[in-house]
């Protein structure tokens, strides 16, 4: 009797970690006697694009519905950025690095850890059991988790991700792993090329923080100059959203990966923002020096002011 296939999915509007992750467990299943695929719920992004092509890795397969599949969710755990028909959808595992917003009727293997990118708890995997990683796989890997942490400059990076990124670069012959991860980076962050709706939803997620729809988008850039150019374009494109899309409070972080750095364009109930930094938003717009993770430094105070 032929085994069921096992689906590996990352979340919506996916980064390198959310399709790299993927491809890698899948790999580590097959290798455990398990039928395993990598897919994708949504297109990806010019950085993933490279490190694919640099690695000669094909894209993963697109998920158009989870009904009635089997699956394991990375990188993720909230059904607003899962695929379609995600209750629909046998859940057999998840593994993640985000704040836990699940509800499952059976027991599953739930693993979520803070670190600073799913790809290092899936090295992890490889590692602790002996299991021979390929140089795609430890390339693919060690992407995903420069790229999650910024080239370890993010306050996510923990002592874990930057000693397993040392030895996947062992593996995948990448000699300087820091200068690597700029070029990686490098691919997404500039504006040039990209419509204001392409710019929001590069990296973008969607949140229910009790009851609100919050979305949160990230572009990351190597100039302020970029974005400045683009704000009344791009202010005007997240208002239009924010209606068509019902939500409460819309943001898209502009991230200076160099200078260390987030200016947030924000439409809707701005006044949690503004509560949760401490700061006024001035014509849809608030600086914050030092800000650049959305999980770690801008999601967790936007929870607590939403809560009360």
């Amino acid at each position: 009797m032929a085994k069921e296939k096992i689906y590996i999915v990352g979340h919506k509007n996916p980064d390198t970690d959310s399709i790299c992750s993927p491809i890698a467990y899948a790999d580590y299943l097959r290798k455990k006697g398990k039928r395993a695929l990598a897919v994708r719920s949504d297109e990806i992004n010019r950085e993933t694009k490279f490190v694919l092509d640099y690695f000669k890795v094909k894209i993963p397969e697109f998920l158009v519905n989870a009904t009635g599949k089997k699956l394991v969710l990375l990188d993720h755990n909230e059904k607003v950025q899962s695929p379609k028909n995600i209750e629909k959808a046998k859940i057999l595992e998840v593994i993640d690095h985000h704040k836990i917003n699940f509800q499952s009727e059976e027991a599953i293997s739930f693993q979520v850890e803070p670190v600073g990118s799913t790809a290092t708890l899936i090295a992890k995997k490889y590692l602790n059991e002996k299991i021979k990683i390929s140089k795609k796989i430890a390339g693919i890997l060690l992407s995903a988790i420069l790229s999650d942490t910024v080239v370890f400059r993010s306050p996510t990076t923990t002592k874990d991700d930057i000693k397993i990124a040392k030895r996947l670069a062992k593996i995948a012959k990448i000699k300087n792993p820091e200068k690597f991860g700029i070029e990686i980076k490098k691919k997404k962050a500039t504006l040039k090329g990209l419509t204001a709706e392409e710019i929001i939803f590069s990296d973008f997620k969607v949140f229910d923080f009790f009851g609100k729809k919050v979305g949160i988008g990230q572009i990351e850039i190597f100039d302020f100059k970029e974005i400045e150019e683009r704000k009344s374009e791009i202010i005007k494109r997240l208002k239009k959203i924010s209606q068509r899309e019902n939500f409460n409070l819309l943001l898209l972080m502009a991230t200076d990966i160099i200078k260390g750095g987030s200016e947030i364009l924000a439409l809707g109930k701005t006044n949690f923002l503004e509560k949760a930094f401490g700061k006024k938003v001035e014509n849809n717009t608030l600086y914050l020096p030092g800000v650049v993770s959305r999980k770690k430094q801008v999601v967790p105070p936007l929870i607590k002011v939403f809560k009360g």
